[in-house]
């Protein structure tokens, strides 16, 4: 070796070293913006297993020593029950609980929580769409008066409730979902419900009835707009792209021909959208989502056969509801 190539040499070698260092560090904090600016060691349930709440909602299945998959598990036993979307009062109230201690702990400043936790309290808030739904819409008196522990849950000739907070439901879905299979398990399940409420308002309904629903619809999907938004606006463009496009692809994943609207009215507002937004590239699948309460409204008009003025009027009101709703929400993620 030439004494020329050995510094060079030397100089290479150390040049590696610190490009491995850097690397390494970068991805260490890329790990730790996922689970959450705050972590504890131990675990990002640490916290939460504190909370007086979660030990009184998981009941026996409490362990102070719960790792993140464990405690989704035992989050989904406690809330759920054996029929999609019906619960006894002690499920709800394990809800309530939950989602009240997930948003006093981890539901403020941008802060997440593990992916595997993030997908089990997504589906368990999935198997509660009918009540975030009324939640989000702000329209039903019954789940406003009833908001706090003293009075949420109730139950009525319809079945089990339970309400909380505005903020606290746009909170813990804004925490888990910087996992984008958390985020589309919430919005898709918004979609269902959103689809048979739109489903069940015959033409008959009337105008200022019909265009109410799609307004409504809108508020819920723009609510969730404004969360992607505010899960995105940190993750910088490419970041956002995969992001959204992850999302469109798994909303879409099962799409199918939509049936006739008479056959199935839900399933064909939900296959037409769905169909809609499948193959859209990542680029556009978040114009794409925001675009949702829009395109919904504007098939279930044709599909009621509604004049063109109404039409445009449910498709239209729907959009600016969604805005309205996209921009309420980001104040309230701030």
């Amino acid at each position: 070796m030439s004494p020329l190539s050995a510094p060079r040499t030397r100089r290479f070698r150390l040049q590696l070293t610190v490009t491995a260092i850097c690397l390494a560090v970068a991805g260490g904090i890329g790990a730790w913006l996922w689970i959450g600016s705050a972590k504890d060691s131990g675990g990002c349930q640490k916290q939460l297993l504190a909370d007086k709440r979660v030990r009184s909602a998981l009941g026996a299945e409490y362990r102070s020593d719960l790792s993140c998959p464990a405690l989704g598990e035992a989050v989904k036993r406690a809330t759920m029950g054996a029929t999609h979307g019906k619960h006894t009062l002690q499920q709800a109230r394990a809800m309530q609980n939950l989602l009240t201690a997930v948003d006093d702990t981890v539901g403020t400043g941008g802060r997440t929580v593990d992916p595997a936790l993030a997908v089990s309290l997504a589906q368990a808030l999935a198997d509660y769409a009918d009540d975030t739904d009324q939640i989000l819409t702000s329209v039903n008196v019954d789940y406003i008066r009833a908001d706090t522990s003293s009075t949420s849950p109730w139950q009525d000739r319809t079945g089990v409730h339970m309400s909380v907070s505005v903020d606290t439901v746009l909170h813990v879905v804004r925490t888990v979902s910087d996992s984008p299979e958390a985020y589309a398990t919430v919005r898709d399940a918004a979609t269902r419900r959103a689809a048979a409420d739109l489903a069940a308002t015959p033409v008959t309904a009337g105008k200022e009835t019909l265009t109410l629903r799609a307004k409504l619809c809108g508020r819920v999907l723009g609510s969730l707009d404004g969360v992607a938004e505010k899960v995105t606006g940190r993750m910088g463009r490419t970041g956002a792209r995969k992001w959204g496009g992850d999302v469109a692809t798994r909303l879409s994943a099962h799409a199918s021909v939509p049936p006739a609207y008479g056959q199935d009215p839900a399933g064909h507002l939900i296959d037409s959208w769905k169909q809609e937004l499948k193959g859209v590239d990542a680029a556009d699948a978040l114009a794409r989502l925001e675009a949702q309460s829009m395109d919904m409204s504007r098939v279930w008009g044709k599909a009621l056969a509604a004049d063109s003025g109404l039409q445009d009027a449910l498709a239209y009101g729907s959009r600016d509801s969604a805005l309205s709703a996209r921009g309420d929400a980001l104040d309230k993620l701030r």
